[in-house]
């Protein structure tokens, strides 16, 4: 009996383990109806369009710098929620977005001395743009590039463009691997 354990220990260890790891880790065999793609990844139009480039529209600009002056800086933010998509404030009421704690990322517009944009896809209702805040000479806040996406909403003279994104650009740091 005594050579005997070890080995039934063994198994059942093993045993164990494994149920484990298919419990905590295994496939289900259903298919989850979340998307695959992570929550903040950067919003693209129809695959079956395809991106173009181009100036934006002025109602368009309009809207980017409103949200900017607005939303962005924390300011008079019952006017930011005009030139909001929907999207952007989902689950949130005039009154919240009036208090502040919205999701979108400030920045002190204050210390701007320069605001750039960039057209990187262009579609017929969605632009994607780059948005370059440049602070002043001896602000705190360094020079931040950001993600901004509009959407425009109705038809004819009522259409209107309002942001429905809006993230910093991030790119991974390189390790320095030198000695």
């Amino acid at each position: 009996m005594r050579q005997l354990l070890p080995w039934v220990s063994a198994a059942v260890l093993i045993l164990a383990t494994t149920i484990f790891v298919i419990t905590v880790f295994g496939d289900s065999g259903e298919e989850s109806a979340a998307p695959r793609q992570p929550a903040a990844a950067v919003p693209q139009a129809s695959a079956t369009q395809a991106p173009k480039t181009g100036p934006l529209e002025n109602g368009a600009r309009m809207a980017a710098g409103k949200f900017i002056l607005t939303a962005v800086a924390r300011k008079n933010l019952g006017e930011s929620w005009k030139v909001t998509h929907p999207e952007l404030r989902a689950g949130y009421t005039l009154g919240q977005w009036k208090r502040g704690d919205i999701p979108v990322v400030p920045f002190p517009v204050d210390d701007t001395e320069q605001t750039r944009f960039k057209v990187e896809e262009l579609y017929k209702n969605e632009v994607l743009v780059t948005v370059a805040l440049i602070p002043r000479a001896g602000a705190d806040q360094p020079a931040t590039v950001f993600w901004m996406g509009l959407k425009a909403t109705g038809a004819g003279a009522k259409r209107t463009w309002r942001v429905n994104y809006w993230m910093p650009r991030w790119n991974a740091r390189v390790p320095n691997t030198d000695p």
